[in-house]
């Protein structure tokens, strides 16, 4: 097919890592284990997007609590406004419409 040698010399050295066992029970049991996942029953479309979808929503409802919980922590870390705090601010200020109102009192 080709002049080129580079193939020959892959499958030379590539031959040091192939798995040949040397015993006849082991290509047994790799044989079966082949013909067994070859006949197995083909996946309906339920169970292919069951097999998709699980993690997914896993991952999701991880990431909604994990999102819960900063947030509670975040809200309960501050410290709360005092009645002195709010009262000693009397401006009050509006943003409507990108203007900026001020109320006094």
């Amino acid at each position: 097919m080709s002049d080129d040698k580079f193939f020959d010399r892959l499958r030379q050295e590539a031959s040091t890592l192939r798995y040949e066992p040397r015993d006849d029970a082991t290509w047994t049991r790799l044989a079966a284990r082949i013909r067994s996942r070859i006949d197995a029953p083909q996946l309906t479309v339920a169970q292919l997007l069951a097999r998709w979808f699980r993690p997914i929503t896993v991952a999701m409802a991880g990431l909604a609590i994990a999102t819960s919980v900063g947030f509670a922590y975040v809200e309960n870390s501050r410290e709360p406004a005092t009645l002195e705090q709010m009262s000693s601010n009397s401006d009050v200020e509006i943003a409507v419409g990108g203007d900026v109102y001020s109320v006094n009192d």
